[in-house]
């Protein structure tokens, strides 16, 4: 058995934008790009727009073939508007809206994968990683999971019974370092596979620590605040002798004022060139900044894996049954006439007659 979680809104964003021709990135404005789009993106003779659905839906069938799932389910974002958001509004305040050209076909590939009977989930208080988190911890002591994404943030997620097919441009590079040949392995194309083992190779952690990392670095692309100066030359070594930001401030704590001091020659000799102390406990009534930033952006980098409304979801609701009959009057609906061969020919009851 093999379960294959799919962060949707992740992999729809990436098909869009890996179809985007480069002169689109010489226009300024959000109204000239999406003008430009509307002539060049793929549409159907109905005016559907699929240049994201259309690679994604090719990814998908692909992924089915090759690594073969028995089970299988698909997450999405639907609102920016999560509990995240309730604890600092500023969550992600940064990133403009979807194009519309972009955010039209949400519904049309939710619509899809509805008509091949592919399991699909969305809250509007959780995010696709939470989806993600809450069935990979579900599901994983009973059969291997394997999580799709583009967002680097699924790597907390990683176990003994969790790996993380990671989308990166560096794939390639990273088995090549390892002395790996990608084109030898069972992996999806464009993807590299993260375990324990190679997790902890290349950022020196366990994969659990990746939201205290966070908690002390911050992280730009969601506008995590982190701890002000605190950077990844002096978070990787706090939490390898510290392991978490709770037990690092605990000492902190027992030992400052009084032996600032050794807490300082501790630091130095974990190799950090600059003690990062008075940033860890600067306080502030006005600023988020120490302790308080720490926790707060350790809650914003933790993947919940506890949402109550999938406790009731069973394996069974995951099988992989595709319906290849609905798909197929789907396909040729959207005019994906190449992605037809890749369909078995079934009967009007839907038993398959040839693959």
């Amino acid at each position: 058995m093999k379960l294959v979680l799919i962060d949707g809104s992740s992999l729809l964003t990436t098909s869009f934008f890996g179809n985007v021709p480069r002169d689109y990135y010489q226009l300024k404005s959000q109204e000239e790009r999406e003008a430009y789009l509307r002539k060049k993106a793929l549409c159907t003779e109905s005016g559907i727009y699929t240049n994201a659905v259309y690679p994604m839906t090719r990814i998908l069938l692909n992924l089915v073939e090759r690594q073969k799932p028995t089970h299988l389910a698909v997450a999405w974002d639907v609102s920016r508007n999560t509990f995240r958001r309730e604890l600092y509004p500023d969550y992600k305040g940064h990133r403009e809206d979807a194009l519309p050209i972009l955010g039209q076909q949400y519904g049309t590939m939710q619509s899809l994968l509805s008509a091949m009977n592919i399991a699909q989930f969305w809250f509007d208080d959780y995010e696709a990683d939470d989806i993600i988190g809450t069935l990979a911890r579900k599901f994983e002591k009973d059969m291997p999971v394997y999580i799709y994404t583009k967002d680097q943030d699924a790597l907390q997620l990683i176990s003994e019974g969790t790996r993380v097919w990671l989308l990166t441009s560096k794939a390639e590079a990273l088995y090549k370092s390892r002395g790996l040949n990608v084109k030898e392995l069972a992996v999806p194309d464009g993807t590299f596979e993260y375990t324990t083992v190679t997790f902890e190779e290349e950022y020196g952690l366990k994969p659990w620590q990746m939201v205290d990392k966070k908690a002390l670095e911050g992280d730009s692309s969601d506008n995590i605040p982190g701890v002000k100066g605190v950077g990844e030359k002096a978070a990787v070594p706090l939490l390898r002798e510290f392991g978490q930001i709770e037990d690092l401030y605990d000492y902190i704590e027992d030992m400052c004022p009084e032996h600032e001091s050794e807490v300082k020659l501790l630091f130095k000799e974990l190799g950090i060139a600059r003690s990062p102390l008075a940033y860890l406990t600067k306080e502030s009534d006005t600023e988020l900044v120490g302790k308080r930033a720490a926790v707060l952006s350790k809650a914003l980098a933790t993947i919940r894996t506890d949402i109550e409304a999938l406790a009731t979801v069973d394996a069974a609701s995951l099988e992989m049954r595709i319906d290849y009959a609905q798909a197929r009057e789907k396909f040729m609906e959207l005019e994906f006439s190449s992605l037809l061969k890749k369909l078995p020919t079934v009967k009007a009851d839907g038993e398959e007659l040839a693959g």
